[in-house]
C-alpha cells in the first residue's frame, strides 16, 4: 500500500519546498511575510463549514421526501429522525472535542480520526477563508496551530523516543545554530530536505515516531497531507522577513515549547 503511494506520488512530480510559492507576485502588506494568526480564526472558518455542510444535507433530504412518501409513508419519519439525530451527535461531538484540545484536555476521539477530519475540513477553509478576504497563508498559520494543540491533546499516546527535525534549505545560518543550540542533549536526528522526496525519505531511513518540521504554512500544509496518519507531526512555521524561501528564521519560542513537551513526553515514557 505504501509503496503505490510512493508510484502515485512519483507519477505527479516532485513536491519540491517553495513549489507553493511559485506564481507569488508579492505584496505591499507586511502581514504577508510575517503571519501569526490566532487559531481561532481556523476554529470559526471551519465551524462554519461544518454548519453549511449540515444545513446542505439536510436541504438534500427536504428534496427528496416527498418521492420517498410516495413508496412508503413511514420512512420519512424515520429517515427525518436519525438525520436529526446525526446532526445533533455530530455537532456536540465537535464542540467537546474542539474544547478538550483548546483547554490541552485528554480528547475524546483518537489523534487518527481527530487529524484526518481537520485535514477534511481544510480545503473548504481556506475557499471560504479567500471569499472572506482571508489571506491562504493566514488560514494555514491559524490551521498549524490548532493541529499543534491536537498533537500536544494526544503527547499522553504518543512515543517520542526517536525524533526526526525537518528542516528547510533556506534558513538562515543564525537560525540553524540556535535550533541546533536548543536541541542539545536530545537523541533527535536533523534532515535538511530540500523536497517532498528528501523528506520522505529521511522518514524511511530514520522511521521516527514524531516529527518536528520546519517550512512555511503553506509546505507545512501539504507536507501534513502528505503524512497524515502515519507519524504525528508538530509544525514549526518560518518567517519569512526578506520573503519566501530566502534567509528565513522562527520564532524561538515554538522550538523551546515543542522541545519542552517532547523531553516531557520522554520521561514520563521512562
Amino acid at each position: 500500500m505504501a509503496d503505490t503511494r510512493e508510484r502515485a506520488r512519483a507519477k505527479q512530480g516532485d513536491r519540491k519546498l517553495g513549489d507553493e510559492w511559485i506564481g507569488w507576485q508579492g505584496g505591499s502588506d507586511p502581514s504577508e511575510l510575517e503571519v501569526d494568526e490566532s487559531l481561532s480564526t481556523f476554529v470559526l472558518l471551519a465551524s462554519a463549514n461544518l454548519l453549511f455542510l449540515i444545513a446542505l444535507l439536510n436541504a438534500g433530504w427536504y428534496l427528496v421526501r416527498p418521492r420517498v412518501e410516495q413508496f412508503v409513508s413511514y420512512v420519512p419519519t424515520l429517515i427525518g429522525w436519525a438525520l436529526a439525530i446525526f446532526d445533533a451527535c455530530l455537532v456536540l461531538v465537535v464542540v467537546l472535542e474542539t474544547v478538550l484540545v483548546l483547554k490541552s484536555r485528554k480528547p475524546l476521539l483518537p489523534y487518527l480520526l481527530t487529524e484526518r477530519f481537520l485535514l477534511s475540513l481544510l480545503p473548504m477553509t481556506l475557499w471560504l477563508g479567500g471569499k472572506l478576504k482571508i489571506s491562504r497563508d493566514r488560514v494555514g498559520s491559524s490551521f498549524i496551530k490548532v493541529h499543534n494543540r491536537v498533537v500536544r491533546s494526544h503527547v499522553a499516546r504518543l512515543n517520542a523516543d526517536r525524533v526526526l527535525m525537518l528542516l528547510p534549505r533556506c534558513l538562515q545560518k543564525e537560525a540553524r545554530r540556535q535550533i541546533m543550540g536548543e536541541i542539545g542533549g536530545l537523541p533527535a536526528t536533523v534532515v535538511t530536505a530540500d523536497g517532498g522526496e528528501e523528506a520522505r525519505k529521511a522518514v524511511r531511513e530514520h522511521q521516527p515516531t514524531i516529527i518536528l518540521a520546519v517550512a512555511c504554512e503553506r509546505d507545512l500544509t501539504s507536507g501534513l497531507k502528505d503524512i497524515a496518519g502515519q507519524i504525528p507531526v508538530l509544525a514549526i512555521p518560518n518567517r519569512r522577513p526578506q520573503g519566501p524561501c530566502k534567509n528565513t528564521c522562527i520564532r524561538i519560542f515554538q522550538l523551546e515549547e515543542a522541545l519542552d513537551m517532547i523531553e516531557g513526553r520522554r520521561k514520563a515514557a521512562h
